[in-house]
């Protein structure tokens, strides 16, 4: 029989996760669990409890969490705890459990208290899980977050004493299908960093389109040369501007954040608006993530969308190529440019559930005219500053003709080459490889599949960034992501 010990804190992900590890990557699941607990943690309990029913379900083995009221303690009698705790491992031990305390919830204080009563009662082994840049991941499952940046400390690294675990490391299952979203494409890069495949080749059918490499960073390669089918996969063109709305490198982005800080000193309400490629190339997600644009967790500006932009990429993204039985699932289906329109009108919607106003200059006019004139329009009537964000040089010109009264237009410059090595965190390269699926169509990577279009994908799917992934042997990580 195993038992795994361990406190709740004000984190059920930092409490459940360390299991979750010793379950996945080393195969060693308990029979039961142990929550020592205080009153103030009443709710991270429950959800800690609903984590492990997930792992119980998910592993097929039944695990039973103890969390009663002599399990309680007083975070003001370390003392107590101590003894709490000591007294539990010891009654395990003498009862035959192997037994596997964690240290890695709560404070430090608690966590060293922990540690020293099972070293005394003789613990088979003791971990903790280390996160770099908590703050930026607390609150997120161990497959949400980058493999590099957790590491499982056990007993010998801790104490200096061989710990005692009895482990059948990791298991593949049966290769299975599964719909998966944008954000579940970490878990699989995970699995790759878990399971050594840490240089693989990106592909589309048997077309090499790049490579990846997994370390402290992530390392993506476009190759010089791409031959793919332009009418149902969009060409190397296409890899070029799914890449730039994947990545969202851009040369001049800090450029961007001094003219945002300039236009809030003015004292003037400040709007950011978008052109149609903007939008494609998600430059909303960019700045929705941009840590320099929050003040007290809220927005220092809103945001406004030209009536013509939505009407464009509207239009773009109802594209379809012709029925023929030679394009197979593409038939019917969106072009490739109306993939990259989808894109945007996802960004669109997240715009306008955040509130963003529509402005209209009901003006005779069409394109970048009309944008221009939409912009320039409200700014006036607001009597606001409007930051209008373009890719596109032609638009750039037409809304600097018509600059003033509040229009500002900024063009950003992309950074991209054939041929070229991307340098970026695990999050660019997650979202560039969704981009790169649906774009294309479809993706392969090592030896897993992703499907970015078929037949009835629907509107929701886009919003969802809903993805069909083939070939993929631990479909048990979704079951307990949810």
């Amino acid at each position: 029989m195993k038992a795994y010990v361990t406190t709740v804190g004000t984190s059920p992900e930092a409490v459940f996760n360390p299991l979750w590890y010793l379950v996945e990557v080393h195969g060693w699941l308990p029979d039961e669990v142990y929550l020592l607990w205080n009153e103030e943690v009443s709710e991270e309990r429950s959800r800690v409890v609903e984590l492990v029913e997930r792992l119980s379900r998910a592993y097929g083995k039944e695990i039973r969490v103890h969390r009663e009221e002599n399990l309680m303690f007083d975070e003001s009698d370390p003392i107590a705890f101590r003894k709490l705790a000591g007294k539990l491992v010891g009654r395990l031990k003498r009862d035959g459990y192997q037994v596997v305390v964690d240290i890695t919830p709560g404070r430090k204080f608690m966590s060293a208290l922990l540690m020293g009563a099972a070293i005394s009662a003789n613990a088979d082994e003791v971990t903790y899980l280390h996160l770099d840049d908590w703050r930026k991941y607390t609150g997120k499952l161990l497959f949400e977050v980058p493999m590099v940046k957790q590491r499982l400390f056990r007993k010998r690294e801790l104490t200096g004493k061989e710990g005692k675990l009895e482990a059948n490391g990791r298991k593949k299952q049966s290769p299975g299908r599964f719909q998966v979203t944008g954000k579940d494409l970490m878990a699989i890069l995970d699995s790759l960093y878990l399971d050594d495949a840490r240089r693989f080749q990106l592909k589309v059918g048997n077309r090499p389109i790049g490579s990846v490499h997994l370390g402290e960073n992530a390392k993506l390669r476009i190759n010089d040369y791409i031959e793919l089918d332009e009418e149902l996969h969009g060409g190397y063109a296409m890899v070029k501007e799914a890449v730039i709305a994947g990545m969202n490198t851009f040369r001049n982005w800090g450029e961007l954040k001094s003219t945002v800080e300039t236009l809030l000193r003015t004292g003037r309400p400040l709007y950011i608006g978008f052109d149609t490629n903007a939008l494609m190339f998600r430059v909303p997600f960019k700045i929705l993530n941009e840590s320099a644009f929050y003040e007290g967790g809220n927005l220092r500006f809103d945001f406004v969308y030209s009536d013509e932009v939505s009407l464009e990429v509207g239009r773009q993204a109802n594209r379809k190529l012709p029925y023929s039985r030679n394009f197979k699932e593409y038939s019917n289906g969106p072009t490739p440019k109306a993939r990259l329109a989808s894109l945007g009108l996802v960004e669109l919607e997240k715009l306008r559930s955040l509130g963003a106003e529509r402005a209209n200059s009901k003006r005779n006019a069409q394109g970048d005219t009309k944008i221009a004139l939409d912009y320039k329009s409200f700014a006036e009537e607001k009597n606001a500053n409007v930051l209008v964000i373009t890719l596109d040089n032609r638009a750039y010109e037409e809304m600097e003709a018509l600059k003033g009264s509040g229009l500002v237009p900024f063009r950003l410059e992309w950074d991209f080459s054939f041929g070229k090595t991307f340098e970026c965190t695990w999050e660019e390269l997650r979202d560039t490889i969704y981009t790169l699926a649906v774009t294309l169509g479809e993706l392969n990577l090592h030896s897993y599949k992703l499907r970015g279009i078929w037949h009835g994908k629907r509107s929701e799917d886009w919003k969802t960034e809903r993805l069909e992934l083939s070939g993929f042997e631990y479909g048990r990580i979704f079951d307990v992501l949810g």
